[in-house]
């Protein structure tokens, strides 16, 4: 299986398959659980709440919309 991974200027976001989709996740904090690896980057990208950021939202650190932006891990 495949998944992707932004490394920001705080760490590394991944989106990854989960148990009922596609899961968003920050060190060990869930972002959230989506339908498909295009909506979580999307979501990731536009700012969800992430208690582990200094800002406490993704939205300020430039990460890119697009799915083929971010690298694809094996898992």
């Amino acid at each position: 299986m495949k998944g992707f991974r932004f490394g920001s200027t705080q760490g590394a976001f991944y989106i990854m398959p989960g148990q009922d989709g596609w899961e968003a996740t920050y060190g060990n904090e869930t972002l959230g659980e989506f339908s498909c690896p295009e909506q979580a980057v999307d979501e990731v990208a536009r700012g969800l709440s992430c208690t582990h950021l200094s800002e406490g939202d993704t939205s300020t650190l430039e990460i890119p919309e697009k799915l083929c932006d971010w690298e694809i891990v094996h898992v």
